[in-house]
């Protein structure tokens, strides 16, 4: 019989810490790897472009600024894969565990090829938002190319999150780094026009990341198709009910859609008050940026595993085990934030000469990184708790407290303290770091109000 209440053993809480710790990092540190590796295909393609052309680095920008929330908000959808594999699997209801991914298969390919067909908007979104007619032919073609690969790479998030629900991250890491050296190949290929191709800049850089999610979603669908204990998961069996029988998966994936889409359109419009300030600011703010959301996929696969801890214990119906869970892995994520934070504010120079060799666009990125060492702590603290509320069971309250930190407070503050009040890049990371801490602190008292019920 699995515990309901509070358990008064002496060794109780030393012996459930250490478990959850250890639990914590064996599945957090593949997918970490596995996040590292997508936002590594990023800083690849950053790296390759900007040192091939600042304006070349510049398109690439301001194609993925209207690109990522697209993205983005078609994640959120299929969220509720990770959330009910990890409830199934707590319940051992395994059989479930693969109907939870065979329904999300066929809505990851449907949300993909909506995201495509949005994409060949970009040229007028871009326009919409007031960006230069260069700015937005150019980063309109980015959005086109990379919206391409959107179907496949969808199908890839819903078999990683069924992956880790089941505890079984691994695969999908190895997969993630193979693709990471293909990309590298066909970037050199692309950007810079090696063994008979033209050099294509950005757009090539485009081209070899959708070639390379199409490849990625192959292996990873293939090994679970082959996975040893298919049988035991019903992963070749279809799933039964109907439309009904996973109304609940369908709205953790609402609600985490607009908790992700709040968040990343506040940041698309930071992208887009970046484009205002020139050439060089938009650079340096996109290095500043891409370095925060590599340290964002720590605290993303340390929210992997606390989701997957929360919800296990959720599935056993174990109150102060899942209490204990969201807040190890609060812990957890301080821990990895502050040491990144030192680094982050050590070398800023160092990290921001890695992405271009143009001294003026290194002298704006420097203090940003810096700056980027203490606001990941609160950024990563928010993400972690988000993914604890959700494995709790709570559907709606982190998309309105995610919306009212990043769509009500930052993205106003943003405007002026960057445009309004001329603080220029640094004025957008210092509306972050305010809106994150706001976040932050909200998800953590709705957390321990929901797991005391």
């Amino acid at each position: 019989m699995h515990d309901t209440g509070y358990p008064t053993g002496d060794n109780w809480l030393k012996e459930r810490l250490a478990r959850h710790l250890s639990e914590v990092l064996r599945l957090s540190w593949p997918v970490i790897v596995a996040r590292f590796g997508v936002m590594f295909m990023a800083l690849v393609d950053t790296i390759m472009v900007g040192h091939y052309s600042t304006t070349e680095l510049a398109y690439l920008s301001i194609g993925l600024t209207p690109f990522m929330p697209v993205f983005l908000i078609l994640l959120g959808l299929v969220m509720g894969t990770v959330v009910m594999a990890s409830a199934a699997f707590g319940a051992e209801d395994f059989k479930e565990c693969g109907a939870v991914l065979r329904r999300s298969m066929p809505y990851s390919i449907y949300l993909g090829l909506f995201g495509c067909v949005v994409s060949l908007f970009g040229n007028e979104i871009l326009l919409a938002a007031g960006q230069s007619a260069d700015l937005a032919a150019h980063g309109g073609k980015i959005m086109f190319l990379l919206g391409l690969g959107l179907p496949a790479y969808m199908v890839t998030v819903s078999c990683s999150f069924f992956l880790e629900g089941i505890k079984r991250p691994k695969p999908a890491m190895v997969a993630m780094l193979i693709a990471n050296v293909v990309n590298v190949g066909l970037n050199w290929m692309l950007v810079y026009g090696h063994f008979g191709f033209d050099a294509l800049g950005a757009e090539g850089s485009a081209i070899a990341t959708a070639v390379v999610r199409w490849l990625l979603t192959i292996s990873v669908v293939v090994y679970i198709w082959m996975m040893s204990d298919h049988e035991k998961f019903g992963i070749r069996v279809a799933p039964q009910g109907g439309w009904r029988a996973w109304a609940e998966q369908r709205r953790v994936g609402y609600s985490s859609a607009a908790s992700i889409g709040g968040e990343t359109l506040a940041f698309a419009a930071l992208g887009m008050f970046a484009g205002w300030l020139g050439t060089i600011p938009l650079a340096a703010y996109s290095i500043a940026h891409n370095m925060i959301s590599l340290a964002f996929m720590v605290s993303l696969g340390i929210g992997s595993a606390t989701v997957v801890r929360v919800g296990i214990a959720r599935g056993r119906n174990d109150r102060a085990d899942l209490q204990l869970a969201g807040w190890t892995g609060l812990g957890v994520n301080l821990v990895f934030m502050g040491l990144i934070g030192v680094l982050f504010i050590l070398f800023p120079v160092l990290f921001s000469s890695i992405y271009t060799s143009d001294t003026a666009v290194i002298a704006v990125a420097a203090p940003l990184i810096a700056f980027c060492g203490i606001a990941i702590i609160s950024d990563g603290g928010q993400a972690v708790m988000v993914n604890a509320l959700r494995g709790a069971g709570s559907i709606w309250a982190p998309a309105l407290i995610q919306n009212i930190a990043f769509m009500f407070v930052m993205l106003p503050l943003a405007w002026w303290l960057a445009i309004e009040n001329g603080r220029g890049a640094m004025g957008l990371f210092e509306a972050t770091l305010v809106a994150t801490l706001l976040s932050l602190t909200m998800l953590s008292v709705r957390f321990g109000q929901i797991s005391r019920n």
